[in-house]
């Protein structure tokens, strides 16, 4: 009896000592998160004892699509108002604790914590850790603006464009109107940090997004749900959205179009824009080449696709050569 006494307090104290253990190694809370975690209902204030301050950002938040969301009345106060971004209101007035979240003043990470809390149904945190953007250290405000503002004249701090006091200027003739809650165009927000791609669209041959008939988000996703792995299959289906006539199908295709190979469309294309018609990477029979280098020395006298003899290249009903019918 004594001896299944001593081995139950026994195990009693070993699991004390991993209890202990498991919580000494819990990683703590980071701020923001924190600030609601640690909050309780009588913390909050209400979005009026804010505007008793901050009349200007309260007349602008007003007018943004954010207050439609944060005045529904089923969600808890700790996402309503003014608080549901900031942080709870009696907590900031404490004098010896008056913290508040200030998006011009977090880095990126706490920035898109406090954004996701609430917009998990646009990108989960662990799905935008696996980003291009994440590991950038691109965040929700380098893009969108809280507030309803005049474009380009943003007054949170976080992000390069848009900062109060600055010019805005555009990045073609012709744009899209600015989507809610965007510091300015797509292509400008865009173009800030990939400005290869954006010098691209001047080129001879491109896409028409400076002609505002497309933006990068028709062939980019800014929030992918899952990582953003590059797969053949998926960049067909982005091109084919548009150049169906081209995707067949044929009895005969032509494995890049099936995205069967390397990067599928383009392998011969380039995306953005290029000098040579059709957007093609080469206008020579360099292009056919990187692939087919058993034909090398196989000289028509022009290109493979203008010399009368394979002029079908996404695909043929009739010819497995892509012969001309």
């Amino acid at each position: 009896m004594r001896s299944g006494t001593l081995a139950t307090i026994a195990v009693l104290a070993l699991w004390l000592l991993v209890g202990a253990a498991s919580q000494g190694n819990q990683k703590p809370v980071p701020f923001p998160t924190q600030l609601f975690a640690e909050a309780k209902d009588e913390d909050f204030g209400g979005e009026e004892a804010c505007g008793a301050c901050h009349p200007d950002r309260m007349d602008s938040y007003k007018r943004s699509p954010h207050s439609e969301f944060v005045h529904n009345a089923k969600l808890g106060p700790s996402k309503q108002g003014c608080e549901a971004c900031h942080g709870p209101l009696n907590i900031h007035q404490r004098e010896n604790d008056p913290k508040v979240i200030s998006y011009g003043k977090l880095n990126f990470a706490d920035v898109n914590a406090a954004c996701l809390r609430c917009h998990q149904s646009t990108m989960r945190p662990e799905h935008y850790a696996k980003t291009e953007h994440a590991r950038a250290k691109v965040s929700c405000t380098s893009c969108h603006q809280i507030h309803v503002e005049a474009p380009g004249t943003n007054s949170e701090k976080s992000g390069k464009l848009g900062a109060a006091g600055t010019v805005r200027v555009s990045a073609f003739a012709a744009e899209r109107a600015v989507k809610k809650l965007l510091k300015a165009p797509e292509t400008e927000l865009c173009g800030q940090c990939h400005r290869a791609e954006s010098a691209q669209f001047r080129q001879n041959s491109h896409h028409p997004v400076p002609e505002g008939v497309l933006v990068c988000s028709d062939c980019h996703e800014p929030h992918p749900a899952k990582s953003a792995a590059r797969k053949s299959a998926a960049l067909t289906q982005k091109c084919m959205g548009c150049h169906a006539e081209q995707a067949g199908p044929f009895v005969y295709t032509h494995d890049p179009v099936q995205g069967l190979t390397g990067d599928a469309c383009m392998e011969c294309h380039k995306p953005h824009g290029s000098n040579n018609p059709r957007i093609l990477k080469s206008f020579s029979r360099g292009l056919c080449m990187q692939c087919h280098t058993d034909k090398s020395q196989h000289n028509p006298g022009s290109t493979c696709w203008t010399a009368g003899c394979h002029s079908a290249m996404h695909g043929s009903n009739t010819d497995r050569l892509f012969l001309t019918p």
